[in-house]
């Protein structure tokens, strides 16, 4: 059975402290259990958990990983439904003891349906 709860396909560095992915939202995903029945739409934790992933996923060669530890500015603007393709977008900056991670994601279209900040400490 394939994980449903991971929507990233891929992730690609676009630099020092920018990296990039493509998601896709199955009509089956778990998050839709509850969220709503007969008009699903993809939470919005699934969104922020979306942007974790990605930064995970990209520091996973060094054997690193990341926790949320605070979130800023999250904006939801428009509704991710499910057989969406979805495009994430990250750039990183240096905060002290913790780094914060801008993200972005957008739909097909290139509409953006979230975005916001989240700080986050590196678990090695």
């Amino acid at each position: 059975m394939a994980d449903n709860w991971h929507l990233i396909e891929d992730v690609q560095k676009k630099g020092q402290n920018e990296m990039q992915a493509r998601a896709f939202v199955p009509v089956d995903s778990t998050w839709f259990s509850g969220h709503f029945p007969g008009a699903p739409i993809l939470p919005g934790i699934a969104l922020i958990d979306m942007a974790m992933q990605v930064v995970n996923l990209g520091l996973s060669a060094k054997g690193e990983k990341i926790i949320i530890t605070a979130l800023k500015r999250v904006r939801f603007t428009q509704p991710a439904m499910p057989g969406d393709k979805l495009s994430v977008h990250i750039t990183s900056d240096e905060a002290e003891a913790e780094k914060a991670y801008s993200f972005k994601i957008a739909n097909k279209d290139d509409d953006v349906i979230c975005s916001g900040v989240f700080l986050a400490a590196t678990i090695k």
